[in-house]
């Protein structure tokens, strides 16, 4: 009797320790996984105060190691202004037919940098951030959203160079009601690059050596997309001309300056244009990388 008494009791003692175990291991969500698309966009919305904060934390990180810091965010668009102009105003003569040349170049290159940027952030993303993403369960369309508000942090600075070389331009244009359309003109830039970064992200997961592949779309993306020269005088095939006006980066740079420099607004179809295909490449991109969820966190 004694001795099942003292068996009784033991067992009673480790009870509770032997639930909160089996507590424990019942609530374990696995690594790997891939919930429906409702519940994962729940999720998302679940932890969009955690993704906010990882993007204001990350956002000028890339120049903090750097004596000068902060202050390439706004050296660098304006190498890239005196570089581009030198090479394609003076000695290419580009800026032939085009007024305002240097309020035209520094709007393409600074436009098409952050939808470059994203893109070339997406390609190999999974992989670069494969600890994190087996260490913890957690929607990893995160990683990519937190990235687009991160570099949308990022864009302040080169934006704000835009604006003082605008204004403050010899015989430039001055500020008109106009200007207000441009938030809207970003923001369908930064859906447009974010659906770029979830297709570049998905992509180079399953075939990294599509990485190389982007790398060269962006070069023929960025001479193609009239950054520094109206393709309107250099193209004269209908064909060509038609495909390349086609590109949305130039739509996106075309309404840009006419809206900052040229004092016009862009019709009610481009706005259309853009808004489809910023759309598209999100929905697209988006679903794709849900997709492939359970498998980011295997390899």
């Amino acid at each position: 009797m004694t001795r099942n008494r003292r068996r009784t009791s033991q067992q009673g003692r480790h009870r509770p320790e032997s639930v909160e175990a089996d507590h424990f291991l019942t609530t374990l969500v696995p690594v790997a996984g891939r919930p429906p698309l409702i519940k994962y966009i729940g999720q998302l919305w679940q932890r969009r105060f955690f993704i906010q904060a990882g993007a204001r934390a990350k956002a000028f990180a890339g120049s903090r190691n750097l004596i000068l810091g902060n202050l390439w965010l706004i050296l660098s668009p304006l190498f890239d202004l005196l570089m581009y102009g030198l090479l394609f105003g003076v000695i290419l003569k580009t800026s032939r037919g085009i007024d305002h040349f240097i309020l035209f170049l520094i709007i393409g290159i600074i436009m098409f940098r952050i939808l470059s940027k994203d893109l070339a952030e997406g390609v190999g993303m999974i992989r670069s951030k494969k600890h994190l993403i087996k260490a913890f369960p957690f929607p990893r369309a995160a990683l990519v959203i937190s990235n687009s508000l991160r570099t949308s942090y990022d864009s302040i600075p080169p934006l704000l160079v835009l604006f003082v070389v605008i204004m403050f331009y010899p015989g430039g244009p001055a500020p008109t009601w106009k200007w207000t359309l441009f938030p809207l003109l970003f923001i369908l830039v930064k859906t447009f690059s974010t659906g770029l970064t979830f297709i570049a992200a998905w992509s180079t997961h399953l075939v990294p050596d599509l990485s190389r592949l982007i790398q060269l779309f962006s070069r023929f993306w960025f001479y193609g997309s009239g950054v520094f020269f109206s393709i309107d005088r250099f193209v004269e095939h209908p064909f060509l001309l038609q495909g390349m006006q086609a590109n949305p980066a130039y739509q996106i740079l075309t309404a840009a300056r006419g809206i900052l420099i040229y004092d016009s607004v862009p019709p009610p179809h481009i706005w259309v244009y853009l808004s489809a295909w910023a759309s598209a490449t999100l929905i697209l991109g988006f679903v794709l990388f849900w997709s492939a969820e359970a498998n980011y966190a295997k390899y």
